[in-house]
């Protein structure tokens, strides 16, 4: 009767703005609740010196928004976790107990998409994940800044896969007819908790 949807990287907002709109839309056909959780640091990228990072491209202070506050205000079901997602993740896991399906991966960098993989056991564990959760992963297609297999969020898909047994991210085989918006379809995974009673 009620699920989350989590934006990892809320940046300007138009991600929140555009899953708010199709919320209510979704609600009025289906009998269903949605949340929509935000996570941002308020400040735009971090530091790093982490080259797996992609320094030379991601800049600290890219993105940043001074206004996740007029986002919440928006609509009651819209909850925005401000600060670096090492941390505010753990709050997170703390405050919710609503099933999470869909997670939508901007966080650029590989060390902060790592931070959050790194925690979906906890979400598997505290029974927070539905059976396949959809992920969108933004950042897996542009070819302007060397990304590749070896760093950024490809390299921390590949790391969660071969860290854990029972938790999987997987593309769908399917058709490039398939999709609206063909290039996208590459950008879409399945996380699968084979831990799940309910898989």
């Amino acid at each position: 009767k009620e699920i989350s949807i989590i934006e990892l990287g809320v940046a300007g907002g138009n991600g929140i703005k555009s899953i708010l709109k199709y919320k209510k839309k979704i609600e009025k056909v289906l009998d269903i609740k949605i949340n929509i959780i935000g996570f941002d640091t308020g400040t735009g990228l971090p530091q790093t010196n982490e080259k797996k990072d992609l320094p030379f491209f991601w800049k600290q202070g890219d993105y940043t928004n001074k206004d996740l506050k007029d986002l919440e205000n928006q609509d009651p079901s819209i909850k925005i976790y401000e600060g670096n997602i090492s941390n505010t993740i753990d709050k997170f896991i703390l405050e919710n107990n609503l099933k999470i399906g869909l997670i939508i991966f901007d966080l650029d960098l590989y060390t902060s998409t790592k931070s959050f993989l790194d925690k979906i056991p906890e979400l598997s564990k505290k029974e927070l994940l539905l059976p396949r959760v959809f992920c969108y992963f933004d950042d897996l297609f542009i070819a302007d800044y060397s990304l590749d297999q070896t760093n950024g969020e490809p390299l921390a898909i590949t790391e969660f896969n071969d860290q854990f047994d029972n938790l999987k991210l997987g593309k769908t085989f399917d058709h490039i007819n398939d999709f609206k918006f063909p290039l996208a379809k590459g950008q879409i995974f399945t996380l699968h908790d084979y831990n799940n009673k309910d898989y």
